[in-house]
């Protein structure tokens, strides 16, 4: 076998391969063989049929299974020998055969391409985001956990903001007449809550059940108008915050004061974690951005199939596949070249997680559930080879990010949950 090698570009590989009739009559011979088996002709038992007759007569079956055979074969054999490992389903073209004679073709088909990771030990400079959060933080979560456990109360005086609205809403087009499948009911509105405040409000204060009321609601191309038939409206009457309130939600707390203060603690914690993302993000972004990298397509056409999959499986929803697929091929392209380069930092940096080093993460985050009936659950889950492997991935990953930003100078920006709230309400 002789094996040619051309690098259309960094993805690409073309193999022309050649094969001797030497080395291929054996196998031409046994093709022919099982062939004259499975044959049956009119004055011929089966498996009788004499060789001649059947060259004669099928020579170009056999010739196409023989050839079909003989590409996946030697095509398999000129991979391990070039030590080439292909992503995506290879193309053959140029296939010439004819028994006697040698047999030849071409295999065209795409590989990880080779990352030449930029210059990145002290030269990485990224920014990191420190979160500070505010009293009102704490006023708002502790509203919600309140807001989880009200009463609903029955309003006949008519409604006020803060006031639920159970409403069927009709859209309606330009004329002012109801569009046909845009009707929506049984929904519930907060009076002065996001789209339903503004110029909303005044309109939708001082209604009662059976009461309808037109309003406009901003969309992407501008506003809709839709026509609301109150059929309640309701108060809520929320729990005070007494001791048996506390001890639901906290039962390490004693006071209000307590519970506050472990709020304080959860919502810094996911504000660390969030800082934390977007740090990553910010890490990502500068590899993408300093790293010359073509990303094969079919790599890309993969991910997004498993996207489209991903999402048709969830409750058969309905997709306008060439659009999502439009939309999200620049940040898919932006996902498959960090995967690389990702793969490229963790051979270049020999970042590892040892199998000793996987099982005490798995008993440290078992014993984080003891006395807890998912502590068994916990085990079950990670006994599984795949749900281990995952772990050990995110393992190398955090120890990755750890050492980039070893190598990296940070500037650290103050942001304060105000101004978030306040960039919030501005986007509504």
């Amino acid at each position: 076998m002789k094996v040619k090698t051309k690098e259309t570009n960094t993805y690409t590989r073309e193999l022309s391969i050649s094969v001797p009739w030497s080395e291929l009559e054996e196998h031409y011979d046994a093709v022919v063989a099982r062939f004259k088996k499975n044959v049956k002709l009119p004055g011929y038992r089966k498996g009788k049929v004499p060789q001649s007759q059947i060259l004669k007569q099928f020579s170009g079956e056999i010739e196409a299974d023989f050839a079909q055979e003989t590409v996946e074969r030697y095509y398999s054999k000129a991979l391990d020998e070039q030590e080439l490992h292909p992503i995506n389903r290879a193309a053959v073209k140029d296939l010439d055969f004819t028994k006697g004679e040698d047999l030849s073709f071409t295999i065209t088909f795409e590989v990880e391409p080779e990352v030449n990771l930029p210059k990145y030990r002290k030269k990485i400079k990224v920014t990191r985001n420190v979160y500070l959060s505010d009293n009102e933080d704490v006023d708002r979560y502790l509203l919600d956990l309140r807001q989880q456990q009200a009463e609903l109360k029955t309003v006949e005086s008519g409604s006020e903001e803060s006031h639920l609205l159970l409403v069927d809403m009709q859209e309606l087009d330009e004329t002012g007449y109801p569009i046909v499948g845009r009707r929506v009911e049984d929904r519930y509105i907060k009076v002065g809550e996001g789209v339903f405040g503004g110029d909303n409000l005044n309109l939708l204060t001082g209604l009662s059940a059976e009461n309808t009321v037109r309003v406009s609601i901003p969309t992407e191309n501008g506003s809709s108008d839709f026509e609301l038939t109150v059929k309640n409206v309701q108060e809520e009457i929320l729990p005070e915050v007494d001791e048996e309130f506390i001890k639901k939600f906290d039962p390490d707390a004693e006071t209000e004061e307590d519970l506050r203060n472990n709020i304080v603690k959860g919502i810094n914690k996911r504000l660390e974690s969030d800082s934390e993302t977007q740090l990553r993000n910010n890490f990502i972004t500068w590899f993408v951005e300093q790293t010359n990298l073509d990303v094969p397509p079919s790599m890309i056409d993969n991910y997004l199939d498993n996207l489209v999959e991903d999402i048709r499986s969830r409750n058969g929803e309905t997709l306008d596949e060439e659009k999502y697929r439009s939309e999200m091929r620049s940040p898919t392209e932006r996902s498959v070249k960090w995967y690389l380069i990702r793969k490229a930092l963790i051979a270049a940096e020999k970042v590892n997680v040892s199998d000793q080093e996987l099982q005490d993460e798995v008993i440290s985050i078992v014993e984080s559930f003891s006395g807890n009936d998912q502590s068994k659950e916990i085990e079950r889950f990670y006994k599984k080879p795949s749900n281990r492997d995952r772990l050990q991935s995110e393992m190398i990953e955090k120890k990755l990010f750890e050492l980039l930003q070893s190598f990296a100078k940070i500037d650290e920006v103050e942001i304060k949950t105000s101004e978030l709230r306040k960039q919030s309400e501005q986007n509504r």
